[in-house]
């Protein structure tokens, strides 16, 4: 399994450095082309990575380290800036590939429109899906 079109940039603290192994697969999506306010969510995934940078790999609370967990941080898609439909296209068909290879797809977005192909693609594999939806703002 290859990830050869994502930019990685800075990594998430923690990530393995081997995708095979990986459990889980976390990627940015780093889009606000369709923000009614301000725009901005596209660079949301970048400064997770650099605040991820600066926090403690243990928890107290669960009594592990990250380490433990193995993920691999894909980088960023690279979306069709200002193209909506063609950057939903490619958001489906990344996680889609994740998902064929039997992967965790976690993703950081972005506007919240990021989260529809995710989910419409983690559907098709998983019928009884259920969404928890976290936010300050019930809009998604």
């Amino acid at each position: 399994m290859r990830f050869d079109e994502t930019y990685a940039g800075n990594v998430f603290i923690g990530a393995s450095d081997n995708l095979e192994e990986a459990q889980a697969i976390l990627y940015g999506m780093p889009m606000d082309w369709t923000v009614s306010f301000r725009p901005g969510a596209r660079f949301g995934p970048a400064r997770i990575r650099e605040s991820s940078l600066v926090h403690e790999e243990y928890s107290h609370y669960l009594e592990r380290e990250l380490a433990e967990i193995k993920y691999y941080d894909a980088g960023d898609i690279p979306l069709a800036f200002g193209n909506p439909e063609k950057s939903l296209q490619q958001i489906g068909d990344f996680v889609s590939k994740i998902l064929f290879h039997q992967k965790i797809p976690i993703g950081m977005g972005g506007e919240h429109l990021v989260t529809w192909p995710v989910v419409e693609q983690v559907a098709k594999h998983y019928p009884d899906l259920a969404v928890l939806h976290f936010d300050g703002h019930a809009d998604l």
